[in-house]
């Protein structure tokens, strides 16, 4: 019934693509010496956006086997974790100078890397850091990036990984429409995949109309009808190349200030949000049933929702990501170091109120305290076993389907 209701949601949430991308560009129009010919371009137009009239009990034997082995294999692999190594998980950590350490030593579910950690490597020396980490993990981290393109990116800034740094999807969805999004997410992917990351913290599902807001250069500068269009072909495009994905920021950025520098309250009217903004995320979570992205949620206050809360400590915002868009897939707070946050633990660890507002993988710098917070509150019963194991079973569940787990 759930995948039913999001291939609807998601059909009522996106228009039509538009025709060949050649029709929409310049004979000039460069995305990078690596982009595939434009002739080489697949239109999606037959991308199925919604769900066959099956009775809910109409399930196939196959279907079920594959999802009875996913969780068989899931079970496996938790009973053969230390307590530990399960909290590890939780973890999305930002790389240190000695990533590889901090892998043996907390047992992180992904690490995050940034501008700093490309600015004086190659693609050779890069993926030897990876293998290092590797041999040291308990369990395949994701490896991690903001690659959005325009002003967001890590890796393509420089010139060893790439000839020119990958352009902002506005640009690109002014120049081509969702194909030219397509050929650009494609060869991010293999960009991506082919140092060895396996996450890309894009694509942007906010909408903003305000061009002098803060998120708006990192949209696509369209409605919330053609974003959602947009970002179902992302994640479609990065799909396929078997690149995982992350939409963001839950349940939407909007018109707001910069949350890195200070708290950013909303005043919109709650259905105003699930109306306009969570058309969006539901179209991003129901572009491919098998492979679900990740959600990142946001550090706005929203005073319609919960006024008491940033969302990404808010058990109600989560709630709405749960119930009203449908996902059961992995939910990542927004850096747990920005200011927007901090004074917002009641019980005095950031970290403790984001894993029990449901999140799945925390983003932290300070890793050391994260993880020793969440030790803390599990030896004093604040969370327990079944909250961790609920986590990590999306976590798990979501590596195994990407590949990064076998």
């Amino acid at each position: 019934m759930k995948k039913q209701l999001l291939a609807v949601l998601m059909a009522l949430s996106l228009t039509a693509c538009g025709e060949s991308v050649n029709e929409f560009m310049d004979i000039d129009a460069n995305i990078g010496v690596n982009a595939p010919a434009l002739g080489s371009v697949t239109s999606v137009t037959n991308v199925e956006t919604t769900a066959p009239p099956v009775e809910e009990t109409t399930v196939t034997t196959t279907e079920k086997t594959r999802e009875q082995l996913l969780e068989e294999r899931v079970d496996e692999i938790a009973r053969g974790m230390k307590i530990d190594e399960k909290i590890g998980q939780l973890l999305l950590g930002r790389a240190s100078a000695d990533p590889a350490a901090d892998m043996a030593t907390y047992h992180m579910g992904g690490i995050t890397f940034y501008a700093d950690d490309f600015k004086n490597s190659d693609p050779d020396k890069f993926k030897k850091l990876i293998g290092s980490i590797t041999r040291n993990a308990a369990v395949v981290p994701f490896y991690a990036v903001d690659e959005e393109g325009g002003n967001i990116v890590r890796v393509s800034k420089f010139k060893q990984f790439r000839d020119e740094p990958f352009p902002s999807p506005k640009e690109l969805y002014d120049r081509g429409g969702t194909e030219l999004l397509e050929v650009d997410m494609k060869e991010k992917a293999d960009l991506l995949l082919g140092i060895g990351l396996n996450m890309d913290l894009a694509p942007v599902a906010d909408v903003s109309a305000d061009k002098n807001s803060y998120i708006y250069d990192r949209t696509i500068g369209q409605d919330c009808e053609n974003t959602a269009d947009a970002v179902a072909h992302i994640v479609h495009a990065a799909n396929g190349k078997g690149l995982a994905t992350c939409l963001k920021h839950f349940p939407g950025y909007g018109e707001n200030v910069d949350t890195h520098k200070g708290v950013a309250h909303d005043p919109t009217e709650a259905q105003e949000i699930w109306y306009n903004d969570l058309t969006v995320f539901t179209a991003g979570i129901a572009a491919d049933e098998e492979r679900i992205p990740a959600v990142m949620v946001a550090h706005t206050i929203y005073d319609d929702i919960d006024p008491d809360h940033p969302a990404s400590l808010s058990p109600e915002i989560h709630k709405a990501l749960r119930e009203r868009a449908g996902f059961d897939g992995v939910a990542i707070t927004d850096d747990l170091g920005m200011d927007a946050i901090k004074d917002y633990a009641s019980s005095g660890s950031v970290y403790v109120e984001a894993v029990l507002a449901d999140n799945d993988l925390l983003c932290v710098t300070d890793i050391n305290t994260a993880y020793n917070d969440l030790v803390n509150a599990y030896n004093d019963g604040v969370i327990n076993d079944e909250i961790i194991d609920a986590h990590l079973r999306r976590i798990l569940i979501m590596k195994l389907r990407f590949g990064i787990i076998k």
